[in-house]
């Protein structure tokens, strides 16, 4: 009997439906419902084109098209999420040199159906990053969730370089996050979307000053050289009062030693002092204060402190004072910096020195 059951079969075999396929076309769905219910498009590719892109979306907001298209891979299951680490992972593949050398950006999907959400990663920014991994690897958090809420909040904004759209109150918790992606989310919003509340400089400047170098997205100084401006800052939007920058002075008035220092810290080694470089951000926020010059003194001349941020304070004292600056750029010359024998001899041939020249 059971012989002729499994001739039977082979003749006869059961036709499948693997839950597999389920899975797949159920995130497939659920993308595909978040950006059509925010207006935009979803062009789908049949699975005989597939060469590691599931479809195409065309962004349209206000019924206008934006003129941006992006590529997607979907990825659907529980084997893709790792809930413990709350981690997003899918191998890359052969699809490496795809999606890098794709003429549309290409962003990866994984769609989690025991939490029915997906989270989002930019796939070609993820491979220039990480040129050996073979399996890319995401966290799961607030800030790359992919859902008929967040399309049109987080996604789309994201996409094409718009402001996310955030209450105030959700922005704030966001700010105070542990997790990179959602911090640095909460304080772009804060900034451009609420730049004349009091608060949120309260909030930019407590970041800096309470949080570790390495928990600080290095765009937030660029923020904070808005209280005194420079030369190559650009505004988007509502711009902060005067009044508003009153206040936010009188909280970068209390900077001590130690946050000069770490603003100094986040001075790019190759990129120094220019135009267009954080350097100048740091640099505007550091001339500033009203004791920056006896604090960039009291660095200089600190044997404690690291060399290149002691040149780095070095070449701001130049900067402000000229040849004021030549008694601490000698004394850094003889702890063995070569930069400030080179700033002096500048110093000394010229008058002054003007990195944005």
């Amino acid at each position: 009997m059971l012989k002729q059951s499994m001739a039977d079969e082979r003749r006869n075999p059961v036709v499948t439906y693997k839950r597999s396929a389920v899975t797949a076309k159920e995130g497939i769905n659920f993308v595909r419902s978040a950006v059509e219910s925010g207006g935009s498009l979803f062009i789908k590719i049949e699975q005989e084109n597939d060469l590691g892109i599931d479809a195409l979306l065309e962004f349209i907001k206000d019924e206008r098209p934006l003129n941006k298209q992006l590529a997607i891979q979907i990825k659907s299951g529980a084997s893709y999420y790792t809930p413990e680490a709350k981690e997003c992972a899918f191998p890359i593949g052969s699809h490496r040199d795809y999606w890098s050398q794709h003429p549309l950006p290409v962003f990866g999907l994984v769609y989690v159906p025991a939490l029915r959400n997906a989270y989002w990663v930019n796939l070609k920014r993820y491979l220039k990053l990480n040129p050996s991994d073979t399996v890319v690897r995401f966290s799961a958090t607030e800030a790359n969730q992919f859902n008929t809420v967040t399309f049109t909040k987080l996604f789309l904004p994201a996409v094409v370089g718009q402001t996310p759209i955030l209450e105030i109150d959700e922005a704030f918790r966001l700010a105070r996050s542990k997790e990179p992606s959602e911090t640095y989310l909460g304080l772009l919003v804060l900034f451009r979307q609420y730049p004349n509340n009091k608060a949120v400089w309260d909030e930019l400047v407590h970041t800096f000053v309470t949080r570790p170098a390495n928990e600080i997205p290095p765009v937030l100084l660029y923020w904070l050289a808005y209280i005194p401006g420079h030369g190559d800052i650009f505004y988007f939007g509502e711009t902060a009062t005067p009044a508003t920058l009153l206040y936010a002075r009188s909280l970068l008035a209390r900077f001590t030693v130690t946050d000069v220092i770490k603003l100094l810290s986040f001075i790019d080694q190759e990129e120094q002092i220019g135009r267009g470089t954080l350097g100048q951000s740091i640099e505007a926020v550091i001339s500033s204060l009203p004791n920056a010059s006896n604090m960039l003194r009291e660095i200089i001349r600190s044997a404690e402190v690291e060399i290149l941020i002691r040149e780095f304070a070095a070449l701001i004292l130049a900067i402000n004072e000229s040849s004021g600056a030549l008694p601490e750029l000698s004394v850094l010359e003889e702890a063995g910096s070569w930069h400030a024998g080179e700033i002096a001899r500048h110093l000394k041939e010229y008058g002054s020195i003007n990195p944005y020249a």
